[in-house]
């Protein structure tokens, strides 16, 4: 599958996702975040490695706060409780 500006697939309004590829191995997703706006906390049943592509957000893992800016990457443990808090309308990469 081939997708071009993948930043422009999703608008900032609220939390969107959108799957870019999946096959046997991982899944990516992409993930929008509007300013203001928190993904809860939960928990992924794979190990997995984010890559922001746009904004600001606070990463809050196992009760540790990680500062995110564009370019940034981060992986984490399947079954590890996490949130994001987005600072500015953020944008991220999620492989899992």
């Amino acid at each position: 599958m081939k997708t071009s500006n993948i930043p422009g697939l999703l608008p900032f309004e609220g939390i969107k996702t959108k799957k870019i590829d999946t096959n046997e191995h991982f899944k990516t997703v992409c993930i929008s975040i509007q300013q203001g706006e928190r993904l809860d906390t939960h928990t992924s049943p794979t190990d997995a490695f984010l890559y922001v592509l746009e904004g600001n957000a606070n990463f809050n893992l196992e009760g540790e706060a990680f500062f995110l800016s564009p370019g940034d990457g981060m992986s984490f443990k399947a079954h590890a409780e996490h949130s994001v808090n987005a600072l500015t309308d953020f944008k991220m990469l999620l492989f899992r």
